[in-house]
C-alpha cells in the first residue's frame, strides 16, 4: 500500500473522484461494540500509560526510604515491565504489541523532548563563569580518565569475540556514557544529604556541571557521526552556527519580546502556547540540520532569558511531562533490555564491578594531585558515579543503530542502574550528620569560650540591612582572645534553575554576581578596616520554601554560634518600619527558627548606629530580662556588647510581686500530676539559673561606669508595660530573649494580641508600641540537651520533631509564593586576621561563665 497515495489520509481535496478515510485508527469502541477495545490505537495507548506509570508510583514509594533518584525508579519500572520480569507473563505480554510500538515511541521521544527542554529552563550557563579553576581542571581529569579506560574496558570485554560479531566505533558510546554526570541529580542527593553548601558539595556541583555541558557537546558530535563521511562535517557545523545563532540574536529578541508583552511578571496563556510551538520549531530545526530533536529544545531552554517565565514554565509542564509522560520513554527501553541475553554471568559481574569503579579511580587519582583527603577523594567519585536520561539516551542510539550489541547493551544499562542507585546510602554513610557534627559544640553564645573565635553568621535580604548590621557587628566587642569570623550571607530567591547555589566571594576580587555587589564592597570596606573582623561574604540563591534549610545547613558546616536574621521589615529613611513587608522572608525567618541548629537572633533594624549617633555619644543598650534559657543568652550578648568602646548597657529585670507569685502558683497547678511535677520541677530550675546568671552579671559588672543594673516589680503585663513606659532614657537597641516556652504569666496576656510570634511577646510589644523607638534584638537560644540535663530538649511544648524550637505556628511554613575564582566551588574562607591593638575598650572579656560548660572549639579552618 502506498501511504502517499491520497485516498490513505484522513482529508482528500474535493476535486478528487474518490474519497477513502481510515475511520479506526483512533475511533474508541466500548465493549457493546467490539470484541476488544484494546485493538484500537488511543485505548491501548491509555491501557499503556495507565499501567506504566502505575508500576513507576508503587516502585517509587517502595524504593523512597532508600533516598533513591527518580531515574532509578524510572529504569527498574522499564525493565520489569519488559522480557526480563512482566512481560514472561500471558498478561503483560500482550500490553505491548508490535503495532503500538510507533505509537509508544513517537509519544515517548515527544515526552523526551519536553523533559530536555525544561533541562535546559534549569540550567543557567553563566555558572559556568563562576566556576573555580580548581574545579575545571578536575573536572577535565574526572572526564578524560573515565573516557579512556571506558574505550579500554570495552575491547577488553569484546576481545575474545569475533571482530565480526562486534563495531570498534561502539567503543565510544561506552566510553560516553561511563563519562556522564548528572548535575541535576548530583545537586538533589547532596541537598537531601545536607551537604549543598560543603566544600565537597561545592567542587561536586562544580564538576557535575561542566560534566553535563560536555555531555550536551558529545551529543551533538556523536550522533552526525553516524552518517559519516561529508555530511557529519556539515551537519556539526551547521548546528554550531545554529546554536550560535541562538545565543546572539533568538535569546536578545525573546528578552525583548517578553518584557513588552508582559506585566509585572504575569504571563498569560499565550506564553505557554508559543512556548510549546517554539519547542516544536527549534527541535524540527535540529532534526533538519543532522543532530537530533533534543538538542534544538535543551538549547531553546537554555537561551530562555527570563528566569521567572522559566520558574512558572517548569511549575506547568514538569509534573505533567516527568511524572505522566517519560514513563513511556523508559517501558520502551525496558522493552528492548533483557537481562536473560546475558550468556556470560561471571565475566559481567565483572565489568559491572570495573563500571561503577572507573569514575572512582580518576577521582582518587585527581584528589591526590589536587592534595585531598582520600576520603573526599571517593565521596566525589561515588557522586561522579551519579548518571541522567543522557546516559541512558547514549546507550539507546548505540543500540539502535547495532554499534552495541544486546549483551553490552544490557550490562551498560544495569551498570548505571546499580551504581546510580548506590550513591545516596554510600554518601550519607560516609557523611553522616552525627559524624560531620561531632566537634561542633559551641552552639550558643553562652557556651562560647571568651578566648575562642566567635563565629556569626548573618543573613540579609537587600542593602537595607548592611547598614545595621555592620553596626551591630561593630557593637559585637572584637579582640584579640575573642576575634569575630562572620559569615554574611546575602538571600536571594531562585527561580527556574535546577538546583540551589551558594557563591562565594573571593576577598579582594570584583564580584561577579550582580545580586550582591554592593553589600560584598561594603563588608569589605568594614573588614579592611577593623582587623579583629574576619568576613567572608557570600550569596545564596535558593527557593523561598527551601531556603531555611541552606541557612541551616551552613550554619552547621560552619559551626557558628550565632545567627542572626533581618526582619521582614525594612527600615525606611526615617527609622521606621515599611508598612508593608516580604511574607516570603517571615517564612524563611520562622521556619529558622524551628530547624536552627545554633542561637538565633531577629534584628528588627530601625537605624541602629545612624539615626541620633555619632563618633561622640554612646550606644545605649537596654536588655530587658524576664527569665528563661532564651533572656540568659540575651544577657550573654548584651553582656559581649557592653565590653565594646562606646557602648552603655542597662539591665533591666522584672520580677513578679505578690500578684505574680499567686498566678505562678495557679499556673503550676493545672494540669495532671505528672506534667505539673515536671512543669514545677523545669520552672524552679530555670529561676535557679536565671539567679546565678543575673547575679554574676552584678558581681563582674559592680563598679563599672557603663554598665548599670535595675530590678522592676510587676504584677502583670500591663504593669509590664506601664514599667516601660516609665522608661524615659532614649535606646538605641533593645535586647530581649524570645521567651519560647517559659509561658511567663508577666507576659501570658500579651501573647493573644501578639501579632508577629517569632519575635515573643516582649519584641513584638516593643516594635509595635510607641513609647520604643529603638532596634531590636530578640534571641533565641538553641534548645538542645545540655550535659546533664535531659529536660533541657523538652523545655518547648509542641516540638514532636526534637528540634525544640517552633510552635505549630511557625512549623514547615511555606511562602505564598513559593579554585581562587568566585563561583560553585566552596574556597576555604577567610583566615582569622593578624592580632593587634584593640579598637575596643582595654578590658578583657571575662565573664566566662564558668557555670556553663565549655567546649574546645576547633581551630582548623574549613
Amino acid at each position: 500500500m502506498d501511504i502517499n497515495n491520497p485516498q490513505n489520509f484522513y482529508h482528500v481535496p474535493e476535486n478528487l473522484p474518490f474519497h477513502c478515510y481510515i475511520v479506526n485508527i483512533t475511533a474508541e469502541h466500548g465493549f457493546w461494540q467490539s470484541e476488544n477495545p484494546l485493538t484500537q490505537a488511543l485505548p491501548l495507548l491509555a491501557w499503556q500509560l495507565a499501567v506504566v506509570i502505575m508500576m513507576n508510583r508503587i516502585l517509587f514509594y517502595l524504593l523512597k526510604p532508600l533516598a533513591v533518584p527518580r531515574i532509578v525508579t524510572d529504569i527498574l519500572a522499564g525493565i520489569l515491565l519488559g522480557p526480563s520480569a512482566l512481560s514472561k507473563t500471558h498478561f503483560f505480554s500482550v500490553m505491548f504489541p508490535l503495532r503500538s510500538i510507533y505509537t509508544v515511541e513517537t509519544v515517548a521521544y515527544w515526552a523526551l523532548t519536553l523533559h530536555l527542554f525544561m533541562a535546559g529552563l534549569e540550567m543557567d550557563l553563566y555558572s559556568f563563569f563562576r566556576i573555580g579553576k580548581k574545579s575545571i581542571r578536575f573536572a577535565i581529569a574526572t572526564i578524560l580518565l573515565p573516557f579512556i579506560l571506558g574505550i579500554c574496558l570495552y575491547f577488553i570485554v569484546t576481545s575474545s569475540r569475533a571482530p565480526s560479531s562486534f563495531r570498534k566505533s561502539g567503543c565510544i558510546f561506552w566510553g560516553a556514557a561511563l563519562t556522564v554526570t548528572s548535575y541535576p541529580v548530583v545537586a538533589r542527593i547532596l541537598a537531601d544529604e545536607k551537604l549543598l553548601h560543603s566544600d565537597i558539595g561545592r567542587l561536586a556541583t562544580s564538576i557535575s556541571f561542566i560534566n553535563e555541558l560536555f555531555t550536551w557537546v558529545l551529543l551533538s558530535v556523536l550522533i552526525p557521526s553516524r552518517i559519516g563521511g561529508l555530511n557529519a562535517l556539515l551537519s556539526l557545523v551547521a548546528t554550531a552556527a545554529f546554536t550560535a545563532f541562538c545565543f546572539i540574536v533568538v535569546r536578545p529578541a525573546l528578552t525583548v519580546l517578553i518584557r513588552k508583552t508582559s506585566s509585572e511578571n504575569k504571563y498569560s496563556e499565550y506564553y505557554l502556547c508559543f512556548i510549546l510551538v517554539s519547542v516544536s520549531f527549534f527541535s524540527l530545526v535540529s532534526d533538519m540540520l543532522g543532530t537530533t530533536s533534543i538538542i534544538g529544545a535543551f538549547v531553546f531552554g537554555l537561551i530562555m532569558p527570563n528566569r521567572i517565565l522559566a520558574s512558572v514554565l517548569l511549575e506547568k509542564f514538569e509534573d505533567f511531562v516527568t511524572a505522566y509522560l517519560l514513563p513511556l520513554f523508559f517501558a520502551s527501553m525496558g522493552l528492548r533490555l533483557n537481562i536473560w541475553s546475558i550468556t556470560n554471568w561471571g565475566l559481567s559481574l565483572f565489568v559491572l564491578v570495573l563500571c561503577c569503579g572507573v569514575k572512582i579511580v580518576s577521582s582518587m587519582l585527581a584528589s591526590y594531585y589536587f592534595k585531598l583527603s582520600r576520603q573526599d577523594g571517593f565521596a566525589l567519585g561515588i557522586l561522579l558515579n551519579t548518571k541522567s536520561i543522557l546516559a541512558m539516551l547514549i546507550l539507546h542510539m548505540g543500540f539502535d543503530k547495532s554499534y552495541l550489541q544486546v549483551e553490552d547493551y544490557v550490562t551498560m544499562a544495569l551498570a548505571i542502574l546499580l551504581m546510580t542507585g548506590a550513591v545516596s546510602p554510600i554518601i550519607s554513610s560516609i557523611y553522616h550528620p552525627n559524624k560531620r557534627l561531632l566537634q561542633y559544640k559551641q552552639r550558643t553564645i553562652q557556651n562560647t569560650r571568651p578566648d575562642s573565635e566567635f563565629r556569626i553568621l548573618t543573613c540579609l535580604q537587600s542593602t537595607g540591612n548592611v547598614s545595621g548590621i555592620i553596626n551591630l557587628l561593630d557593637s559585637s566587642n572584637a579582640t584579640t582572645e575573642s576575634p569575630l569570623c562572620v559569615f554574611a550571607l546575602h538571600l536571594v530567591e531562585l527561580t527556574g534553575r535546577a538546583s540551589a547555589m551558594l557563591i562565594v566571594h573571593s576577598p579582594g576580587k570584583k564580584s561577579r554576581s550582580s545580586y550582591s555587589e554592593k553589600i560584598v564592597s561594603s563588608f569589605e570596606t568594614y573588614s579592611n578596616l577593623n582587623e579583629l573582623v574576619a568576613i567572608q561574604p557570600l550569596t545564596a540563591l535558593s527557593p523561598f520554601s527551601t531556603m531555611h534549610e541552606d541557612i541551616c545547613s551552613l550554619a552547621e558546616e560552619k559551626e557558628v554560634g550565632f545567627l542572626i536574621l533581618p526582619f521582614h521589615k525594612l527600615p525606611t529613611p526615617d527609622g521606621k518600619l515599611e508598612d508593608e513587608g516580604s511574607t516570603s522572608f517571615r517564612g524563611v525567618n520562622l521556619n529558622v527558627l524551628a530547624h536552627a541548629p545554633c542561637t538565633v537572633g531577629i534584628f528588627v533594624d530601625r537605624g541602629f548606629g545612624i539615626h541620633g549617633e555619632s563618633n561622640l555619644t554612646m550606644r545605649q543598650l537596654a536588655m530587658l530580662f524576664i527569665g528563661g534559657p532564651d533572656d540568659r543568652e540575651a544577657l550573654s550578648y548584651a553582656w559581649r556588647m557592653s565590653l565594646s568602646h562606646g557602648v552603655s548597657l542597662t539591665v533591666v529585670r522584672f520580677l513578679p510581686g505578690e500578684g505574680g507569685q499567686q498566678n505562678i502558683q495557679e499556673q503550676e497547678q493545672v494540669g495532671d500530676a505528672r506534667k505539673g511535677a515536671v512543669s514545677i520541677e523545669f520552672l524552679s530550675r530555670q529561676r535557679k539559673l536565671d539567679d546565678e546568671f543575673v547575679n554574676e552579671f552584678r558581681l563582674k559588672s559592680a563598679g563599672e561606669q557603663f554598665m548599670g543594673y535595675e530590678e522592676k516589680i510587676v504584677n502583670n503585663d500591663e504593669d509590664l508595660i506601664e514599667s516601660l513606659k516609665e522608661m524615659h532614657q532614649i535606646y538605641d537597641l533593645y535586647l530581649v530573649g524570645r521567651g519560647e516556652g517559659m509561658n511567663s504569666p508577666l507576659t501570658a496576656g500579651l501573647m493573644d494580641w501578639c501579632e508577629y510570634p517569632e519575635l515573643g511577646a516582649l519584641g513584638d510589644l516593643l516594635i509595635t508600641s510607641s513609647f520604643a523607638q529603638g532596634s531590636v534584638m530578640v534571641i533565641q537560644q538553641y534548645a538542645g540537651y545540655e550535659e546533664g540535663d535531659e529536660e533541657f530538649g523538652n523545655r518547648i511544648a509542641g516540638s514532636p520533631d526534637g528540634s525544640g524550637h517552633g510552635g505549630e505556628q511557625v512549623r514547615n511554613w511555606r511562602s505564598p509564593s513559593e579554585d581562587n575564582d568566585d563561583g560553585l566551588e566552596m574556597e576555604p574562607f577567610a583566615q582569622t586576621k593578624s592580632k593587634g591593638h584593640s579598637h575596643s575598650r582595654s578590658r578583657s572579656h571575662s565573664h566566662s561563665h564558668s557555670h556553663n560548660h565549655s567546649h574546645s572549639h576547633s581551630d582548623e579552618n574549613v
